[in-house]
């Protein structure tokens, strides 16, 4: 169905490029990146102590301030740690150069999340006009929402043309810009994402200097993320330790961040998750996540 949307784009589309063993598996930056995260970061989350109810509107209205995060997208998850929550539109109907033209002028200021809504919108259009818009084609189809998706992509596709055309916009490094600037959501974006930011594993084979630059900046947004308190990042740090990927596996780490985010919100972290994740210490490795944790905790989340 979506073969012949696409083919006046496919000499301009980029293929979605899998890494191998270096990288685990793809984690989407885009759509299903933020639904994944919204996933793990719903509802109701209070830690219960050392309540401060001035300092979460004080470190949202500074992270707005600084145009790290959009307006109102801050949620409070106690008296430090927090989520970002942005809306699934991320950006008005009509043409997509013209909408990205207007948020350069805003990056060129020096605001972080207009310009990592340039990214949102290039990746946006790179969905569209590449065969991944015939999975999700399918994926609608299988829940009886094939004539809705056809619409919106056809609609999406016309939007996306010029922008597709416009090969120095589109093919610049946005999220790696946006996440330099300070932009939360680049941030953890970049951080999950090594296939945005240093291409195919053929790629990182002939510029290793590359990897390891993103392993370093992937390490210090996760690390400056969670000092703040940021639930997403304290997540991906789990992940990191749990399989490896961005950093060394590290069973003891992985567990405490599990007690972490289980203090933080247990209903999406349970005690179960927390005794999963122990099943596999010795009683010594045990007392050392706990005590980690409460480094973790104090670090993140409390005043």
């Amino acid at each position: 169905m979506k073969k012949k949307l696409i083919g006046i784009f496919v000499a301009a589309a980029a293929g979605a490029v899998v890494i191998g063993a270096v990288f685990g598996h793809r984690l989407q930056a885009n759509d299903a990146q933020r639904k994944s995260e919204e996933k793990e970061v719903q509802e109701n989350a209070p830690i219960g102590r050392g309540d401060s109810p001035a300092f979460p509107a004080t470190s949202a209205r500074k992270l707005e301030l600084e145009k790290k995060i959009p307006p109102g997208s801050y949620k409070a998850l106690g008296p430090k740690a927090y989520e970002i929550i942005r809306g699934r539109e991320f950006r008005p109907p009509g043409d997509a150069l013209a909408h990205v033209k207007q948020l350069i002028q805003r990056s060129e200021s020096g605001d972080a999340t207009a310009t990592y809504e340039i990214y949102l919108t290039i990746d946006q259009c790179r969905t569209f006009t590449s065969d991944r818009a015939d999975e999700l084609a399918d994926s609608a189809s299988s829940l009886g929402s094939g004539g809705w998706f056809l619409e919106r992509s056809e609609r999406l596709l016309k939007e996306c043309e010029s922008l597709v055309l416009d090969q120095k916009i589109y093919r610049a490094d946005w999220l790696s810009k946006a996440a330099a600037m300070g932009s939360q959501e680049a941030m953890l974006a970049y951080s999950v994402s090594p296939q945005e930011v240093i291409g195919s594993l053929d790629d990182v084979i002939h510029d290793p200097e590359k990897l390891a630059q993103w392993k370093e900046n992937s390490s210090r947004y996760l690390n400056e993320m969670e000092s703040q308190g940021n639930f997403a990042a304290l997540g991906s740090l789990k992940r990191a330790y749990t399989y490896g990927r961005t950093r060394e596996r590290d069973p003891v780490a992985a567990t405490a961040y599990t007690r972490v985010l289980s203090r933080i919100n247990p209903r999406l972290y349970t005690s179960d998750d927390v005794i999963k994740a122990e099943s596999d210490l010795s009683s010594r490795e045990r007392a050392d996540a706990l005590a980690l944790s409460e480094k973790i905790f104090h670090n993140c989340c409390v005043p």
